[in-house]
């Protein structure tokens, strides 16, 4: 057990002070620490509750059901209502964390419970402690716990050397890049590296919220506000965020009505809940992120100039994968150690078929890489073309091979009958080569980055020469 976090002052206070209470189980679900607020609650000794499980706590009827137990089982957080000692009157509100290593291997949870007498007592503030449950958890743990990233390239060591230095200030931070490419592991590494490092970092997709809600999960509502509130009103991301970093992920689908109310946040420093006649302080550090071009949106009038501004104080782009081979092969290792630890497996990539995966384009970038890795190991590798599609793989080698000779036999090396100039004729022969490869690929573009070996970047630009439009190419 790691003496730098247990035996601190500080987490014994907590352990001592905290009105709830707090269990730390190892990764079989046996109790290793729990507060002083556990032993009234089950009113049992800390002695006999060091000396069990959850399983046998759940099996002794002290806890209905226990999140630990599911926090285990699933390696994800977990929030449970419980009964205690039987007695219907007795509900508990129970959220329980993973603990991983640095092999991403679970070796403890901590579980944060509450009774519902005391809940439904500050009902008004239920969000409020969980806010604060989590942000207990990063306190003690944060220091500790650094989010990996794998940076080989220059151009991703640039951005994350960048990313530290503007880290410790408050200035608004937006980060460019095409889905999938790492934007929010970069927003956690800004986060962790500020002086909020030791407050909650909330993530949220304003592309996954409903148009008709967005304003309430973000700024929050008070009571009354809308049929099927809430009946004691709700906390917003905001709220929730306090002191911290709210990270604002694809910023670009906010809509537009909802826009002036961030910029008054920026602005001012307050929020006003949907519904509400006041407003309330906040102090929060706004990270977006944004797969789109900002600043034509606000050429075409559907994102505001004035909140760009306010937001793009410090833009920062995150390089798609394609722009960064060097970090490939690494991530490769990276997540096929991770899901063969998962899984229960030892699955290798052989040379030839890492190859063809470091010269493909990946269009989906890391998240498409992670993807593809996960089911090549769940299929034992046993279907290649499962990896990145049957175009790519190693065994069609030789036809992609022969089939791109073809091409430039028939319409590169063909000697002209009459003789031009020779841009023209390069020209007209890099012109038809491309027209081919459109009609053999249907318009996929990230297959003629594999077929030719050029970037995509590269490949549009010659297409944007060329005339020519993928689109028209696709059935």
């Amino acid at each position: 057990m790691s003496n730098t976090i247990f035996n601190s002052i500080y987490f014994e206070d907590i352990l001592h002070y905290y009105e709830g209470s707090i269990i730390i189980c190892d990764n079989t679900g046996k109790l290793l620490l729990c507060s002083d607020g556990t032993c009234k609650l089950t009113g049992l000794s800390r002695e006999k509750l060091l000396n069990t499980t959850m399983q046998q706590l759940v099996d002794n009827g002290v806890f209905s059901n226990s999140s630990c137990l599911d926090c285990i089982k699933q390696e994800s957080e977990n929030m449970s209502y419980l009964i205690l000692n039987g007695d219907p009157e007795q509900g508990i509100y129970a959220y329980s964390v993973p603990i991983f290593d640095s092999n991403h291997k679970l070796i403890r949870t901590i579980t944060f419970s509450q009774s519902e007498r005391f809940s439904i007592q500050y009902r008004n503030r239920v969000d409020e402690l969980c806010r604060n449950m989590q942000q207990t958890f990063n306190t003690v743990l944060n220091s500790k716990k650094k989010h990996s990233y794998i940076a080989e390239s220059p151009s991703v060591k640039r951005a994350f050397d960048y990313a530290k230095k503007v880290a410790q200030t408050d200035a608004s931070i937006t980060i460019y890049g095409e889905s999938g490419s790492g934007k929010e592991v970069l927003a956690k590494y800004i986060h962790e590296n500020s002086l909020r490092k030791n407050e909650i970092f909330v993530p949220v997709n304003c592309a996954t919220i409903p148009e008709a809600l967005m304003e309430s999960e973000i700024f929050g509502y008070e009571k009354g506000s809308f049929t099927g509130a809430n009946k004691s009103g709700k906390s917003g991301l905001f709220e929730l965020a306090n002191n911290g970093t709210l990270f604002l992920d694809e910023i670009g689908e906010m809509p537009i009505n909802l826009q002036p109310k961030l910029l008054r946040v920026l602005e001012t420093g307050e929020i006003r809940k949907l519904g509400g006649t006041t407003t309330k302080k906040i102090n929060v550090r706004i990270i977006s992120a944004t797969n789109r071009n900002l600043l034509n949106m606000v050429k075409e009038g559907t994102f505001r100039e004035d909140l760009y501004y306010r937001l793009n104080i410090i833009p920062i782009t995150m390089p798609a994968l394609r722009e960064r081979i060097e970090d490939i092969e690494p991530l490769i290792n990276f997540f096929l150690n991770i899901y063969n630890y998962k899984y229960h497996k030892s699955v290798t990539i052989d040379h030839s078929y890492k190859n063809a995966m470091i010269n493909y384009a990946w269009p989906g970038n890391v998240r498409e890489l992670k993807n593809a890795i996960q089911r090549y190991v769940i299929t034992d590798g046993m279907s290649q073309d499962l990896l990145v599609g049957p175009s790519f793989t190693p065994s069609h080698e030789k036809t992609i091979n022969s089939e791109t000779e073809h091409i430039l036999n028939d319409y590169i090396y063909e000697a002209p009958n009459v003789f031009r100039h020779f841009k023209d004729y390069k020209y007209n022969c890099e012109y038809q080569y491309f027209f081919e490869l459109l009609k053999h690929t249907n318009g996929n573009v990230a297959k003629i980055a594999a077929l030719s070996g050029l970037h995509m970047s590269g490949i549009y630009k010659r297409l944007d020469t060329f005339k020519l439009d993928p689109k028209k190419f696709q059935k």
